[in-house]
């Protein structure tokens, strides 16, 4: 994805309302909201091309938005990051029964077409596959609930303007600019080539590099990407639980997002084709 300049970072940031919020911001600042969600985000559009409004107009209504959803959704549920936190550390393993994506696949080739006998599959069933699939569910579920927190640290600092509706390839703006959020770690292929944990920090541009060459088809994209990289370098087995440090976590990305930084550009690889996209890491080591 190119870098965008100020008009479509707007357009982006208005194309993440629905339309009673897109209406809501035309209420407060005196713009007609008639007709569907395309022709209000062009009268928004077209106040901002005549001055009328300014982009902080804009990013202060999504930043207080998105503070009263989470307000809302934390309400109705209780889970706040301490409650989150306290949840995670409840978690004393960290093991994938299969591959993410491939449950499916999983259960097919090592049971379903495995075993004609009903006895056989009904006792290989329950003497691996419950524990693969409650590990599986446990990684899924550890997984998401830290990023939940991870996000909303990153969307309260203010060179962040959030999503509040998905918007393809879009998690938030991080001054100004589109940038889809991967938290992940660093690929085998890295170390395999014989590179470290050291390296990764001096040549982030060359890890972008690797992260996109190396995703998956069905995931392929070209956005613009932040990747969270999380590494513990006295035990990387143990990585996954720099996660749930809740302190370490909210003083890397303060100090991260504070810069008035731009992504870097990243030309890759991938099938026959060459890409440019524009991207950053961000490392949260121990």
């Amino acid at each position: 994805m190119a870098i965008v300049d100020i008009r479509d970072s707007n357009f982006i940031k208005l194309k993440s309302l629905k339309k009673e919020y897109l209406s809501d911001f035309c209420e407060h600042n005196s713009i007609g909201s008639s007709g569907n969600i395309t022709d209000i985000i062009s009268s928004v559009l077209s106040e901002f091309d005549k001055k009328n409004i300014i982009t902080e107009d804009i990013n202060s209504f999504i930043k207080k938005l998105y503070v009263k959803i989470r307000n809302e959704e934390i309400e109705a549920t209780g889970a706040t990051h301490q409650e989150i936190v306290s949840e995670l550390n409840k978690v004393d393993e960290h093991i994938w029964g299969m591959v993410q994506g491939n449950v499916d696949s999983h259960i097919q080739s090592n049971y379903v077409r495995k075993f004609y006998k009903y006895d056989d599959i009904v006792n290989e069933i329950r003497r691996g596959l419950y524990k693969s699939i409650e590990s599986y569910t446990l990684s899924s579920w550890y997984n998401h609930w830290s990023t939940i927190f991870l996000e909303d640290l990153i969307n309260e600092n203010r060179n962040v303007i959030p999503i509040i509706k998905k918007v393809k390839g879009v998690d938030v703006l991080w001054n100004e600019q589109p940038v889809d959020i991967k938290v992940t770690n660093l690929p085998r292929e890295w170390f395999k080539d014989g590179y470290d944990i050291e390296y990764a920090i001096e040549n982030p541009e060359l890890v972008c590099k690797y992260m996109y060459e190396l995703q998956g088809a069905q995931r392929f994209g070209d956005d613009n990407r932040l990747f969270v990289i999380i590494y513990d370098k006295n035990a990387p087995e143990e990585s996954w639980k720099i996660k749930r440090d809740y302190e370490l976590i909210k003083s890397k990305i303060h100090s991260f997002f504070n810069q008035r930084d731009k992504l870097d550009a990243i030309n890759f690889r991938y099938g026959k084709k060459q890409y440019l996209a524009h991207a950053k890491v961000m490392f949260i080591l121990k």
